[in-house]
């Protein structure tokens, strides 16, 4: 016998809306399913298309620095710009002192040379002043006997010979005495003029007192070391990127204290340079236009200008872990000229993504247009043949290989 249960109509209602709840939560499951795999699909095939129709590269932008140098060794004394500094030729980067002036007054085992000039002239001119006495109190003497002869003479004690001989040497003692006065005041200028300014207690290496005055690197404002103190000037409009250098530091000779760019980049081999492994080469070609994308949000035209330039290490951060080949060629991109884009997508180093159309070299043979052609034993080929025409082998590998080689 069947068993047999009743249900009443409000159990049959339950029983039928749990079902209908049921079915609604399955064909969302199935709408969220489908969307999920419809996105996928939508992702993947954009993926594809995308690498189908575009290759990127990656590269960096390059534009050199000017580094600003010490000519010698330098006691630098003041910076007077900052980065981000636009300067004009004409202006002052920074002052210094030539470390071997600053050396010749502050070493106390030595003395300036204008210290010790002085005092040869000092003894100069006493030497000349005691010559002067001595010649005076001779001439003195010489004008007294000739009296005494002059009276001799006259009460015939005397010849005229012996005060002719007197007057003689009077003479001689007067010409040496007007010559030395001359000597003399020479000596007292140029003696004055040696002087140093810190003679008398203020700064600077020596005193002439004999005793030790204050060092150099103590007080680098004194009235005597400003008249050491040098600029470096602007020499072209410029932008000042990066400054090294601390006040009151010493730098030696060759030693960078800032950098600069010019405010035309250009000026400064502003380009791109980018990784082309060898197995994308068929995808790029001398004068390929090409789209620099900065970080997704910028972008700027390019043009290959030289493809191959040298064969270089792909950074590590770069590199794929599916691959075993790390070395890429490097290919040169000239910016297009007419676009403006924000300052800091110029910054050397920029890291960037290089991306050109598949199509432009879909079907294409290679011309003399698009690589730079070699002869082995004739050398590169710069200029070829109107007529020429390059008739590529049936097994592609060959062909690439050869532009390779």
């Amino acid at each position: 016998m069947n068993n047999f249960t009743y249900r009443s109509q409000r159990e049959k209602d339950n029983i039928e809306e749990i079902l209908r709840q049921r079915k609604r939560k399955f064909n969302r499951q199935q709408f969220v399913s489908a969307l999920i795999i419809a996105a996928i699909l939508i992702s993947l095939g954009l993926y594809v298309g995308f690498h189908v129709y575009y290759t990127e590269y990656d590269g960096y932008v390059h534009v050199d620095a000017n580094k600003v140098r010490t000519p010698f060794d330098i006691y630098l004394d003041s910076v007077y710009v900052k980065e981000g500094d636009i300067v004009s030729p004409g202006d002052t980067l920074y002052s210094y002192y030539n470390i071997d002036l600053l050396l010749d007054h502050a070493n106390p085992a030595t003395e300036p040379s204008l210290v010790t000039h002085n005092r040869d002239l000092t003894l100069k001119y006493q030497k000349a002043a005691q010559q002067v006495a001595v010649l005076r109190t001779r001439i003195a003497e010489l004008e007294k006997q000739i009296e005494v002869e002059s009276h001799n003479i006259s009460f015939g004690l005397s010849s005229n010979s012996h005060k002719l001989d007197l007057e003689r040497e009077l003479n001689v003692a007067r010409t040496q005495l007007k010559a030395l006065l001359g000597e003399l005041g020479t000596l007292w200028r140029m003696r004055n003029e040696t002087t140093p300014a810190y003679a008398e207690g203020s700064s600077g290496s020596w005193g002439l007192n004999g005793h030790m005055a204050q060092q150099i690197y103590d007080d680098t404002r004194s009235n005597f070391l400003r008249q050491l103190i040098s600029y470096h000037l602007v020499s072209d409009s410029s932008i000042v990127t990066q400054v090294m250098a601390p006040d009151r530091m010493i730098f030696f000779k060759k030693e960078e204290i800032m950098t600069t760019q010019h405010l035309d980049l250009e000026a400064n081999n502003l380009q791109v340079v980018a990784y082309i492994p060898i197995d994308k080469m068929h995808r790029i070609t001398n004068c390929s236009k090409a789209e620099v994308v900065v970080n997704g949000d910028f972008s700027f035209k390019a043009t290959v200008s030289v493809l191959g330039l040298r064969a270089d290490i792909i950074p590590e951060h770069l590199r794929s872990y599916f691959s075993k080949k790390n070395t890429a060629l490097i290919a040169i991109l000239k910016i297009d000229p007419g676009q403006t884009v924000p300052f800091w997508n110029m910054a050397s180093g920029l890291p960037v993504r290089v991306r050109v159309r598949n199509t432009d070299t879909w079907g294409a043979e290679p011309t003399a247009e698009n690589y730079l052609w070699y002869t082995t034993g004739e050398g590169i080929k710069i200029d070829l043949p109107g007529d020429w025409k390059y008739k590529a082998p049936k097994d592609t590998a060959s062909v690439w290989s050869q532009f390779s080689n």
